[in-house]
């Protein structure tokens, strides 16, 4: 799940262009691209499978929030998923 997020949030990045990053996104892309870079930072770690389960969840959660445009959402999720990946 975890390259489907991945290539899709690649894909979203192509397609708009690159963002700056931020706490807490200002569009779509800025969004999608935080996503990219924490799946990325996921999958750097060798995470236990319950672990993995959870940062997939949050993952998801957090692409949702970006494509409905609920930003802070977006930002809070990226926080739970820092802190299970003990980045």
């Amino acid at each position: 799940m975890i390259k489907r997020i991945i290539a899709a949030a690649a894909l979203a990045l192509t397609a708009a262009g690159a963002a700056i990053a931020a706490d807490e996104p200002k569009s779509t892309a800025d969004c999608m691209e935080q996503v990219f870079n924490q799946a990325t930072a996921a999958q750097d770690k060798k995470l236990s499978d319950a672990k993995s389960t959870e940062v997939e969840e949050l993952l998801a959660k957090m692409e949702d929030a970006c494509t409905s445009e609920k930003f802070a959402d977006a930002a809070k999720v990226s926080g739970e998923i820092t802190a299970a990946i003990g980045k």
